[in-house]
């Protein structure tokens, strides 16, 4: 079964400091992410990594990536060729697709085809964007179900189990048909680190560059405005002991009753 990780090279938004975003507010389109470098998303990292667990067990599996960008997801591509993903293919586009789901959805519905995957692995959303709707779309062009908040991937016999967790409770699933998993990585998962051999022989695998053209954006960012989130603290100068006593007597015991 060829399993597909579907990701989005991310501008690494961890490198601009408050001053770089304040003087960047006024052209409306934010920092230049061109001069950032670019990775791969935590949730993608972890769905990489799940998909690696389930090749241990299952030696027969073949993984494959694709992305939709620009040469800047080469990097990532080739540490996943490192790690043994087979096919490796990059959609080139130079369009904003960061409102435009459905043709990035549509885009990602066509390798799956051709590929013939039987399982499709990706983030539940970006840290630009954010629009959370790319596997929903993506699952309703294929007529597949899709699971989300996927931490879990486990090989049981021609079949999978997925483990799903949210805030509220903790499910497994038994998958016998194809199917697309949202993941969720709350820090739980870590992308394994290819050694030195692997690497170097990684940075002359083929990828597949494919051109793809989308259509002008019908959404775009206008401004930005920095949103303050400011909690009330009251501080206890006291002693220990009376510091302790009055955090339970006036916060604590009252949250502690049924």
């Amino acid at each position: 079964m060829n399993i597909l990780l579907a990701f989005k090279a991310e501008p690494d938004l961890s490198m601009l400091s408050e001053a770089d975003w304040q003087a960047a507010a006024p052209s409306g389109t934010g920092p230049d992410r061109t001069l950032m470098r670019s990775l791969m998303g935590n949730d993608e990292q972890g769905a990489a990594e799940l998909m690696l667990l389930a090749r241990d067990v299952n030696p027969a599996l073949e993984l494959s990536a694709v992305t939709i960008g620009d040469d800047r997801a080469l990097p990532m591509l080739r540490h996943l060729a490192a790690l043994g993903f087979s096919r490796r293919t990059l959609l080139t586009c130079e369009e904003e697709l960061r409102f435009s789901p459905a043709f990035v959805a549509q885009q990602l519905a066509e390798q799956v085809q051709e590929q013939n995957a039987g399982l499709v692995l990706l983030g539940t959303q970006s840290s630009e964007g954010q629009n959370g709707q790319t596997g929903w779309l993506l699952a309703e062009m294929l007529g597949w179900p899709c699971l989300s908040s996927v931490c879990g991937l486990n090989v049981d016999g021609e079949g999978f189990v997925v483990e799903c967790e949210d805030l509220h409770q903790r499910s497994r699933w038994l998958v016998h048909q194809p199917a697309v998993l949202r993941v969720q990585n709350r820090g739980q998962m870590a992308l394994r680190v290819p050694g030195m051999r692997a690497r170097l022989a990684a940075a002359k695998a083929e990828i597949d560059q494919r051109p793809c053209e989308a259509a002008a954006a019908t959404v775009s960012c206008l401004s930005l405005a920095r949103h303050l989130s400011r909690r009330r603290g009251i501080i206890i100068d006291e002693p220990a002991p009376q510091a302790a006593q009055r955090l339970w007597n006036d916060y604590l015991a009252q949250r502690m009753k049924p």
